[in-house]
This record gives structure tokens, C-alpha cells and sequence, in this order.
């Protein structure tokens, strides 16, 4: 058993029935490869829970409850672990340890001697882009040694995803952790038992009444804390702050070292959260998020009405995205991967707009960021889009009554922020001569070939419309119903009415939304 065979047997158990295709393209193996993996799962599965193809699919009536309960029954005498499991899994114990026998360390994995010896370069490689070293002591073993900064979030990034909160803010093992993930758990809670909960406390007492932070920005915040507590109460404290004086922080005062301070406060300033009190702005990058702003804006297809809330958004996020890029804190998140192809000219926009606050704070910005900022960006795009957002004109060309036609408007309205500038019968196409338009629309597939005969572009729906439909629309650029109107605007226009005017200005500026 090794790691493939759980992430397999996960993707099953998640997905069933997964077509044998799918599968192959999915883990890039051949089809005699996932057999044999299949074959070894089920010698340690319960027959009723057992992997198997039928009709082309592979199928599996496990739940998430019977995973679980077969992860906490694979341990190290039955599970291969990789050299970079092993280094993870060491790593962590020279953090929360002063020395580390690695040969005796080692044991637990059921590996040969040599293994030990074999794994120096995924060692190496880990050691190096974490700015870290390890030091041997002289017939005791080994000691982890390096930048503390660096060192502390290395290794809170290895725990981070073994652990969940629990009750009381008391952080406890991830229930369905893969073996490795579980001995890292295990000597984490084990090892800072006291710290986990003196973590929770201090977030609890001096965090939670100024700002809330969300579960992923909590976790790592208690996490980060347990192994500060743990290192600092064994003399491994932050001494080098020079380089932690890049941009204002809020001031927390957790510690009582001034150093140790210093970055928790970037840190905490820098974390998820779902409520803040914006209270403390760094002054170069208010006007370097302003700039950004400015030349951003051409490249959405709104104007942004809510600025205040906007520029808020935008500058925490901005001012998150420089202290997670310094201290590599960033996480990788699957739905951020198909940003850039959903939203080309704007992700590119985002990068080379961003440059001057890169370039101003010495950071490149990852691709997690920069994705997260265009979603951000997009976001108050779809909040902006307003009634007055020019229409798309819709030519309807049927031969079918006015009162079916009727029905099928109102449809079109319903989803799309259009205006219907004609319904054209098919025996007086002629018109279209003299109509302007964006767009004709019709939806069946005798006028269909009309309009082709006559080399009319056009498309073709369902009278009743379908999702596929609706979809097919908006890549024609048709926006969606659901506008809104801007307050100042709305005020202005209608603050010298009377009650006739008013109602008449309604009926007649807003008919889709007044009735």
C-alpha cells in the first residue's frame, strides 16, 4: 500500500462509478495498473466495500465513513512510504525536538538501513527551499537549525493539513488522515499539548473580541501559535526583526518579546478572516492600491459604485498578498486553477497592473493571488452591473402568434438584460433590412434554415429555454437580468417629482423592475 493506492482508492469513494477512461486520464495510469492497485486495496478491504469495474465504470459502495475506518487500519508495517513523506514526517520532529536520532527515528517506517542515507536529497531539497540546515551533534543525533521565522512556517505548513479545530478552538487530528499525515498529527498534539491549548485561549481572550477570522486564517493562526509557544519555551525565539518593518501592522501585543510581536502581527494581519475593523491603513500602499484601482477599472465592464467597500476589499487583500508572497504562506486551492482561462484579458490585466506594488515591496505575487484578486475584481463587477448597462437588441424572428411570442419575451427578460427591439415574422424577414440589431433569435428549426438560406446570423434556442440554452447565450454576451440601480443616480432623477411624475418616471425608466 503505498500513497497512489489511498489517492485512488479517495477519488473512488468520493466520485463512483468513475468511468475506466476517466480513470486512466485522471491518475495517467494504464488500465492494467489501476487493476493491480484495485487488486491490493481490496486484500485489506471488506468484501462489501470492494472495487470493481462494471459496464465500463469502476464502482465501489464505500461511504466516507468506511474510508476512514480503512486509513486508521493501514499503518507503517503495511503502507511504503515515499522519501518525501519521510522528510515531512522527520522535519516536524526536529522542529518540536532539540535533538533527533534520525536512525532510530527512522524504525517506525519499516524501511532498510539505507533508506536513511537514500533520502539526503529529498532532505536537501526541502532543507534549502526553506532556508534551513541540519546540524549533526556528536553521538546524539541531529538538530534542525536555520531562520526561526522560516523554520516555524515550514513546518506549520506540514501540520496545517493533518489538524482541524474542534471544540473550545482545541486543535485535533484530521479524520481522515493517510499515515504520514497521522504520525505528523499525532507528535504535533502529542508534543504541544499545552501550547494547543494556551493557542486557544489567547485567541479566545485577546484575538476574537477585535476581529473574527474565518476557519482556514484560525487554523493557521493556532497552529503558527502552538509551535511558537513550544520553541520559544525551549530558548528558539525570533531575534532578527529587520526585515519584518516592510509595511504597518496592527499591534496585538500576544508575547512579550517585542520580536516575537512583531511578526504575529504581520501574520495576523495578513490571515482570512470574516470581520475586521479597518482601522489601521499602511500610507505608501493606500496610494499604490488607489493607483492600482484607477488603471484597473478599464478592464471591467462596470463602473464600481461602491467604492469605499470596494477599495477596502481590494487593499486588505493586496496588503495580505505582500505578507503571505514574503513569507511563502500561501495555499494551493483546486477552484483557483481555471481562473486565468475563464478570465484571460483581466488576470492578465491583474498582472501587469500589479507590478508597481510587487516591484515597490520586493515580492512576485503567486498565481493563487493573482487569481484570488481577479475573483475579487469580478465580484464587484457582477455587483456593479446597473439597470442603465446598455442593452443587447434581440430581433425574435417566428412565425408562431403574438401571445406565444409574448410568453417567450417575457422568458428572455426573465434571464437577460436585453432589449426585444422587434418580433419579425418569418414572411416579412425583408424588414430586418431596416432594423438595427445585436442578435436574432429564433427558435425553431424550419425558420432556421430560412435565416441561413438568407445568410442571417442568428441562434437558435428552445422556446421553453434550457440551461444549455441560457449558456449558449451569455458566450453571445448577453448579461443577466438582475441589475441594479445606483442610489445617488436614483436620488437625483426623482427627488423633484410628484406622486404622478413618479409614477409614470418608474413605469417608464424602470419597467422591468416597477409593476
Amino acid at each position: 500500500m503505498n500513497s497512489f493506492d489511498l489517492s485512488f482508492l479517495k477519488y473512488l469513494q468520493e466520485h463512483s462509478p468513475v468511468y475506466v477512461e476517466d480513470a486512466v486520464q485522471q491518475f495517467g495510469k494504464t488500465l492494467s495498473t489501476l487493476k493491480r492497485t484495485m487488486k491490493e486495496i481490496n486484500e485489506q478491504l471488506d468484501p462489501a466495500f470492494h472495487l470493481h469495474i462494471e459496464n465500463q465504470s469502476i464502482v465501489t459502495a464505500m461511504g466516507y465513513r468506511e474510508y476512514v475506518s480503512f486509513l486508521e487500519n493501514i499503518h507503517f508495517n503495511r503502507y511504503l512510504t515515499s522519501p518525501e513523506e519521510r522528510v515531512r514526517d522527520l522535519t516536524v520532529a526536529l522542529c518540536l525536538q532539540n535533538i533527533v536520532n534520525k536512525s532510530d527515528y527512522y524504525q517506525k517506517f519499516h524501511v532498510s538501513p539505507g533508506t536513511l542515507k537514500n533520502d539526503n536529497q529529498a532532505l536537501v531539497t526541502f532543507l534549502q527551499a526553506n532556508k534551513l540546515a541540519v546540524q549533526s551533534v556528536h553521538r546524539q543525533g541531529s538538530r534542525l537549525q536555520g531562520d526561526e521565522i522560516s523554520l516555524r512556517i515550514a513546518i506549520c505548513l506540514t501540520i496545517l493539513k493533518t489538524v482541524e479545530i474542534g471544540e473550545d478552538n482545541q486543535l485535533v487530528q484530521h479524520s481522515a488522515n493517510e499515515p504520514i499525515n497521522r504520525s505528523i498529527a499525532c507528535q504535533f498534539l502529542q508534543q504541544c499539548e499545552r501550547e494547543i491549548r494556551e493557542a486557544a485561549d489567547i485567541y479566545c481572550q485577546r484575538i476574537a473580541p477585535r476581529l473574527t477570522l474565518g476557519y482556514n486564517g484560525k487554523k493557521y493562526f493556532l497552529v503558527y501559535m502552538s509551535i511558537a509557544l513550544q520553541r520559544t519555551g525551549r530558548g528558539h525565539c525570533i531575534t532578527d526583526t529587520h526585515a519584518l518593518d516592510f509595511v504597518t501592522a496592527m499591534d496585538f501585543s500576544l508575547l512579550a518579546s517585542p520580536a516575537e510581536n512583531r511578526f504575529l502581527d504581520l501574520l495576523l494581519s495578513s490571515l482570512s478572516f470574516t470581520w475586521r475593523p479597518f482601522t489601521l491603513y499602511d500610507v505608501p500602499l493606500i496610494d499604490k492600491v488607489q493607483r492600482f484601482s484607477q488603471a484597473i477599472a478599464p478592464f471591467l465592464q462596470a463602473t464600481i459604485n461602491n467604492q469605499q467597500a470596494w477599495f477596502g476589499e481590494v487593499y486588505q487583500f493586496i496588503y495580505t498578498a505582500i505578507v503571505q508572497n514574503k513569507f511563502s504562506l500561501w495555499f494551493e486551492d483546486k477552484k483557483l486553477h481555471h481562473v486565468r482561462e475563464h478570465y484571460p484579458a483581466l488576470y492578465q490585466g491583474v498582472c501587469v497592473e500589479v507590478r508597481e506594488i510587487e516591484q515597490a515591496w520586493a515580492v512576485n505575487f503567486s498565481p493563487v493571488h493573482i487569481a484570488t484578486l481577479v475573483l475579487i475584481l469580478k465580484k464587484y463587477e457582477l455587483q456593479n452591473r446597473l439597470h442603465d448597462e446598455v442593452k443587447k437588441r434581440v430581433v425574435i424572428v417566428t412565425n408562431s402568434s403574438e401571445s406565444k411570442v409574448g410568453y417567450f419575451k417575457e422568458v428572455l427578460k426573465s434571464w437577460f438584460h436585453i432589449d426585444i427591439v422587434a418580433s419579425v415574422n418569418i414572411n416579412e424577414i425583408h424588414q430586418l433590412q431596416d432594423i438595427p440589431f445585436d442578435l436574432l433569435l429564433t427558435f425553431t428549426n424550419k425558420i432556421s434554415s430560412y435565416l441561413r438560406y438568407y445568410q442571417y446570423d442568428y441562434v437558435k434556442v428552445s422556446f421553453h429555454l434550457t440551461q444549455e440554452d441560457i449558456s449558449t447565450l451569455r458566450q453571445m454576451g448577453l448579461s443577466r437580468a438582475k441589475k441594479k440601480i445606483a442610489i445617488e443616480t436614483f436620488i437625483e432623477e426623482s427627488k423633484n417629482l410628484a406622486d404622478g411624475e413618479l409614477r409614470q418616471y418608474l413605469e417608464a425608466r424602470y419597467p422591468e423592475i416597477f409593476i
